[in-house]
């Protein structure tokens, strides 16, 4: 559950009514969250192209397919996360839309670091790490910029949001 009354959110000045709405409809709960992510994944696999990094998702984000181990079933577990590309590593935010629990994802890679990465066609192996608290404080603004709603979602928990390095190790 986040630390808020999710009926209560206040609509950032950056958005305008109808993008509000949508944010608050696609993020009313954890099982519509999961939901929509796993649909996601379906169309992610059905048309990579329509999702590649240069391009960003059908949404106009860039968007990667992050493929992890689960750490209780040991079975690949994919999501689609919007990134930034910084230097050759993609960088991913784990902010579950402002719940107060870490995503699934992120647990996952805290138990077994190595990942799997899609760009489009691209399949690559990549290594996963926290970024530094220094590497916190100057990503902080650029994730901001390639997606806004990070910013609102952080103010929904006191859970400070995972900011996580992909960096690739070699062709998947």
């Amino acid at each position: 559950m986040a630390s808020t009354n999710r009926d209560k959110m206040v609509k950032p000045d950056s958005m305008t009514e109808q993008e509000f709405q949508w944010l608050k409809d696609a993020t009313a709960s954890l099982e519509r969250i999961r939901g929509d992510a796993k649909a996601d994944v379906e169309r992610f696999l059905a048309n990579p192209d329509g999702w590649a990094s240069g391009k960003g998702s059908p949404s106009g984000l860039p968007t990667l397919l992050l493929t992890v181990t689960g750490r209780k079933s040991g079975q690949k577990r994919a999501t689609p996360l919007v990134f930034l590309q910084e230097g050759e590593s993609m960088v991913v935010v784990g902010s579950l839309a402002g719940y107060d629990e870490h995503p699934a994802w992120y647990l996952n890679l805290k138990a077994s670091p190595k990942c799997w990465v899609q760009l489009d066609h691209r399949k690559m192996t990549a290594v996963a790490r926290d970024a530094t608290e220094a590497e916190r404080k100057a990503l902080w603004p650029k994730l901001d910029k390639v997606f806004p709603a990070w910013g609102y979602f952080q103010k929904q928990t006191t859970r400070p949001f995972a900011i996580v390095y992909l960096t690739p190790t070699g062709p998947a």
